[in-house]
This record gives C-alpha cells, sequence and structure tokens, in this order.
C-alpha cells in the first residue's frame, strides 16, 4: 500500500448534466464532462484563484463564480479535506483524529496517512 493522503484532498461535481467549462477550478480552469469529478489538494474554497495571480480581484471574482455555480445546480462539493484535531489530554501530544460522517453518525477516525505504508 502507498502512502495515503486522500484525506487531505477536495472533491467538487459538474451536476449541470452536460460539459461545461468552470473556469474558477485550480490552476487555471477544467472542462468538466457531465457528472465528472474534479480533485484538487486542500480546500477548494481556498484553492480559487489557482495561479493565475494573487490579485484580490481574481480570487474574488472566482469565488462569486464558484458560488454561483453552486447556487445554480450546476456543482456540488463532493468532499473536503477533514477536520484534523489533535487530543489536548494526551500527554504526548501525538493523538490526532479526523471527523467523519457515516450513515447520518458522525464519528472519529485515525487520519489517512497513519494507516499507509510510506
Amino acid at each position: 500500500m502507498a502512502f495515503d493522503t486522500s484525506c487531505l484532498y477536495s472533491v467538487v461535481k459538474n451536476t449541470s448534466g452536460k460539459k461545461r467549462v468552470f473556469g474558477f477550478l485550480p490552476p487555471h480552469g477544467r472542462e468538466l464532462d457531465a457528472d465528472e469529478e474534479f480533485v484538487s489538494f486542500g480546500n477548494i474554497v481556498d484553492n480559487l484563484g489557482g495561479n493565475r495571480g494573487s490579485e484580490p480581484s481574481v480570487k474574488r471574482r472566482d469565488q462569486v463564480a464558484f458560488e454561483r455555480a453552486m447556487a445554480d445546480g450546476d456543482m456540488k462539493i463532493m468532499s473536503t479535506p477533514a477536520v484534523i484535531l489533535r487530543d489536548v489530554d494526551d500527554n504526548t501530544g501525538l493523538t490526532v483524529k479526523m471527523l467523519r460522517l457515516n450513515d447520518g453518525a458522525l464519528e472519529d477516525v485515525d487520519p489517512c496517512w497513519l494507516n499507509s505504508v510510506g
């Protein structure tokens, strides 16, 4: 088994029913087929604007376009990186867990990389 970092990625899906270009997807926009998913390292919301410059106007324009695609039903967020929590009562400070939804119930699980072979 390879080193697993899958829990550190976001997944969004084209739910428009047709092939569409989503210019806000990092790094320079992507064309997605109907029902195609796009995977991006980190939180997709934090990655809007991609590598097209650090101009606040680019990030804001992408944010507005992303929100519009969500509101219009053209895009759905399938997942974002899980929340990582550290147990503050652990004397070693090394105990970390992630949150996961399982059949409607919130549970804590080991982070994906702890079950990996490096």
